[in-house]
């Protein structure tokens, strides 16, 4: 009994435009992270620090801090 060699044939593998899809694959995941990102941030960061800004300036008197920082003696020509 003689035993025949056992061929195994694999699928060649795809190579042509696989360059391409791949640039497209990352690009799609890019633009998708960047997306959730800024939005994220939008509302994690900007939205908070705008509505403190908008607290903030809404009992802010300029004249009786420039009076403050001048009894202080902050400003030479004053």
């Amino acid at each position: 009994m003689a035993s025949a060699p056992a061929t195994i044939s694999s699928a060649k593998p795809v190579l042509r435009g696989l360059h391409n899809a791949t640039i497209k694959k990352n690009l799609i995941v890019a633009i998708a992270l960047t997306t959730v990102v800024t939005v994220a941030w939008n509302f994690a960061i900007n939205k908070p620090k705008k509505v403190a800004y908008a607290e903030f300036y809404k009992t802010y008197d300029a004249q009786k801090s420039f009076e403050r920082m001048k009894a202080n003696g902050r400003f030479q020509s004053c």
